[in-house]
């Protein structure tokens, strides 16, 4: 019996069903990041330390350390299920029932400050959805035909920037009862209420429901073509690296001077903006500069700049480069954001340059952050070994994120010890520094590093096989330029 190509298989499934389904995997996804990036504003409000802080940072470390067991989702599955939704379909059953669950306590624990609870909590829960992250990402790319692939890529710069528009801004403004009084009821002609527009636990617990109701919508579309499109993948990736062999390409990937070089550009230029990255929102709470909800209602505007600027730069001719062209002007950013700070007490009493002052400074950090990592992204692809895709770019990001996390919770850690009136200052001073030092030593590693052929970033696969005999030998990986 013939198996049938990949754009038959696919083909039957009409393309609005793949764009809805991928869209709101996107979107829940983008909540869960947006619920746990708010959790501490929610501490600071009830007197957390920049102690405490730190420890909280670890709940993101599932994204940094996800390459570990990505392979395993590309090559172990239930054949009746599907390659990817054996993976999504149980670990979207587990968060929806962990968010309703945790919609009864977590008040509690976030008034009383039980900050280990709440890391190892929100550890798993970002365990799960990074693990659906990794499902989301190659399922997409099997669900879109060659031709309807850039589906994929939209869906994702639009659905995770509005799920984290709902699970942060709209979080915080609207489980306000000031927000809520002043933006909806009194206009609507409502009488106001000493109450939001929602609880905290009842956010949780329809996002929780949505989880689940998502299940079954998937299970429902996509119920006939599970079988085809696990047949279609496996002719699809005959030819692709097994589980062993994926493992052993990304560690001699690690052997190669060149990818030290890249492990340095992705690793480290974190630091040169942590500070800014991990203690102004906090600053800004901790001060009485901005309360929840006025913080969830200013950057509610940002979500127009998060998906439109991914849009604008479809296209880049010398991404690395790019990146690192970016890289001074957000940290003098990062300095502009501290003066601003400092002179807050005195421009509050001018509310309209004060509160436009603010959003313009938001307004350029998200620019930079997504121009730089739509740079990077586009680097990552590019560079990409097809035969391991999926694992090859989680395996970047991974070691990205785990640059990021690291020098948050160092940075958090650190100021503890610092006069507490000065330490932001003092510590975006600090990393402003080491950011010029870092652009120096990388400026021109950057250009070298752009300008090598894709193939310098593959390793090729040897298969020696005994065609008489069909004996087939261990496979040997080898570096494509001799260099290992």
């Amino acid at each position: 019996m013939r198996l049938q190509s990949n754009n038959q298989v696919r083909s039957q499934i009409p393309l609005w069903k793949c764009i809805f389904v991928v869209l709101v995997l996107y979107v829940l996804q983008g909540v869960t990041l947006g619920i746990a990036d708010v959790i501490s504003l929610y501490v600071a409000s009830n007197g957390a330390t920049w102690k405490q802080q730190s420890a909280l940072t670890l709940i993101m470390y599932p994204f940094s350390l996800k390459l570990l067991w990505a392979p395993l989702i590309d090559v172990l599955y239930i054949r009746q299920l599907g390659r990817r939704q054996t993976w999504l379909l149980p670990i979207q059953i587990i968060l929806g029932i962990m968010f309703i669950i945790l919609s009864f306590y977590l008040e509690q624990l976030l008034t009383q400050l039980y900050i280990t609870n709440l890391t190892i909590i929100f550890f798993f829960i970002i365990l799960f959805i990074a693990t659906q992250d990794i499902c989301v990402d190659g399922w997409a790319l099997t669900l879109f035909t060659s031709s309807n692939i850039v589906w994929q890529s939209i869906s994702q710069m639009i659905g995770q920037p509005l799920g984290l528009f709902l699970g942060s801004s709209v979080l915080l403004t609207f489980e306000s009862a000031n927000a809520t009084n002043k933006l909806i009821r009194q206009p609507l002609g409502f009488a106001q209420q000493p109450y939001g527009l929602f609880t905290l636990a009842q956010f949780l617990r329809f996002w929780g429901i949505m989880f689940l109701i998502t299940t079954c919508v998937v299970t429902i579309l996509f119920r006939k073509h599970h079988q085809d499109s696990t047949n279609n993948e496996q002719q699809h990736n005959h030819s692709q690296l097994n589980l062993l062999e994926t493992y052993l390409y990304i560690i001699r990937l690690f052997k190669r001077r060149t990818f030290h070089k890249l492990l340095f550009l992705i690793m480290t230029p974190h630091f040169g903006y942590a500070a800014t990255a991990a203690m102004t929102h906090l600053i800004l709470l901790n001060q009485n500069i901005l309360t929840r909800e006025t913080y969830g209602l200013i950057t509610m505007p940002l979500i127009l700049i998060k998906i439109t600027v991914p849009l604008l730069l479809s296209r880049i001719d010398r991404p690395l480069v790019f990146y690192g062209q970016t890289y001074m002007p957000r940290l003098i950013l990062g300095i502009f954001m501290a003066l601003f700070i400092y002179f807050a007490s005195r421009l509050q009493s001018y509310s309209i340059i004060f509160y436009s002052l603010l959003i313009i400074l938001f307004g350029l950090s998200d620019a930079f952050t997504y121009l730089q990592g739509t740079a990077r992204g586009a680097f990552f692809a590019y560079i990409t070994d097809k035969r391991i895709g999926s694992t090859y770019l989680t395996f970047l990001t991974s070691l990205h994120n785990l640059g990021g996390s690291l020098s948050g919770t160092l940075v958090l850690h650190t100021v503890s010890w610092l006069p507490k009136e000065h330490a932001y200052y003092i510590a975006v001073g600090v990393c402003f520094v080491i950011g010029c030092i870092w652009l120096c030593f990388s400026w021109k590693m950057m250009y070298q590093l752009q300008d090598l052929p894709v193939e310098h970033w593959h390793l090729k696969l040897h298969k020696q096989q005994d065609e008489e005999h069909g004996e087939q030998q261990y496979p040997m990986i080898t570096a494509v330029n001799g260099r290992v």
